[in-house]
C-alpha cells in the first residue's frame, strides 16, 4: 500500500476518515492524499491559483475568497497531523464526485477512505451519496468510515460472501487488509428465503473457500435473514464485529436502479467501518 486517497470536506465524517488513514499510514508508511473539491456553479471558469475567466467581478471575489478559506483550513489540518504521517493536499473546483474520482484515478490510489453519514429513505433511493457512488465505481478498495475509532481495537472482522468464486480476488485483497490489522476473520454467508442452502453444505463450501485462499485465524458462519444486507448487519452486531468487508458488482444505470447493491445498503446503514471492492 503506497497511496491512500481521502476525500475531505472538513466535516466530522471526513475527519474520522483522515484519522483512520493516518493510523493505517503509520502501519504501512503509505502517503495520504487529501482531496478537497470546492463546489460552485461557475467553478469550471476558475482554478485554485486564482486565475479567472468570468466577467462578473463579484463572482471573482467570492470564488477567490472560497479558495483562500479552503487553503487556510487545509493548512490547519495538515499542521495537526505533522509528524504523524505524510499527508499532501489537493484542492480542486468543480463537481465533488467528478473531481474526486478523476483525482483517484490519476493518483492510482491503493485505497480510498471516505467519511460517510449514510443515507436513508427517499434520499437513499433517489440520490444516495458521493460515498455510495464511489463504492459503486471505484477501481480500488473503498473503506467507508462513520466515526472516529482506534485502529488497534479492530479485533473481529466480517467478510460476507455469496459462495461465488468470482469473489475470490476480492477476498484475497480483504485478507491482506485484515492481516494489517491482525484481526480474526469471520467468513459469513447469509441464508435467505430466495437463496437458501443446507447449513452443513454451506459451511463446507465456506471452508473450501477458506482453504483455497489459504486463510488463517478465521471462522465460518451461516446467518439467516430475509435480505442479505439485514443478515450481514445483524450478524456483525451479534459478534460485536469492528469492520465489515464485502464485494460489489458495480451495477450501473437501470440495472442498479432495479437490482440495487447489497454493499451500498450495508455502507448506508452500518455503524462500523465497511470495506468494499468491485469484483471487476
Amino acid at each position: 500500500m503506497q497511496t491512500i486517497a481521502v476525500p475531505y470536506d472538513f466535516s466530522p465524517y471526513a475527519e474520522a476518515a483522515l484519522d483512520f488513514a493516518v493510523q493505517l499510514s503509520q502501519k504501512t508508511k503509505a502517503k495520504i492524499k487529501l482531496i478537497h473539491v470546492i463546489e460552485y456553479p461557475l467553478a469550471s471558469t476558475f482554478n485554485v491559483t486564482g486565475e479567472v475567466e468570468a466577467d462578473e467581478q463579484m463572482d471573482k471575489i467570492f470564488t477567490l475568497e472560497l479558495i483562500k478559506k479552503a487553503n487556510e483550513k487545509m493548512k490547519s489540518v495538515l499542521q495537526s497531523y505533522e509528524g504523524k504521517a505524510e499527508v499532501h493536499e489537493i484542492i480542486l473546483m468543480g463537481n465533488a464526485y467528478n473531481g474526486i474520482t478523476a483525482q483517484i484515478e490519476e493518483l492510482n490510489a491503493d485505497l480510498i477512505i471516505m467519511g460517510t453519514k449514510g443515507a436513508t429513505g427517499l434520499k437513499e433511493l433517489l440520490v444516495g451519496s458521493n460515498t455510495e457512488k464511489i463504492v459503486r465505481n471505484a477501481h480500488c478498495p473503498v473503506l467507508a468510515i462513520h466515526k472516529k475509532g482506534d485502529i488497534t481495537t479492530i479485533q473481529d472482522v466480517v467478510f460476507a460472501t455469496d459462495l461465488d468464486e468470482t469473489h475470490h480476488k476480492v477476498l484475497k485483497a480483504f485478507n491482506d487488509f485484515r492481516n494489517l490489522l491482525n484481526a480474526k476473520l469471520h467468513l459469513v454467508w447469509v441464508d435467505t428465503p430466495y437463496n437458501s442452502v443446507n447449513e452443513d453444505l454451506g459451511k463446507e463450501r465456506l471452508e473450501a473457500i477458506a482453504q483455497k485462499n489459504q486463510l488463517k485465524n478465521y471462522k465460518v458462519h451461516i446467518a439467516k435473514a430475509f435480505k442479505p444486507e439485514e443478515g450481514i448487519l445483524s450478524f456483525s452486531w451479534q459478534i460485536k464485529a469492528n469492520l465489515i468487508g464485502m464485494s460489489t458488482h458495480s451495477h450501473k444505470g437501470l440495472v442498479h436502479l432495479f437490482v440495487g447493491s447489497v454493499a451500498e445498503d450495508v455502507v448506508n446503514h452500518a455503524t462500523i467501518p465497511v470495506w468494499t471492492c468491485s469484483i471487476k
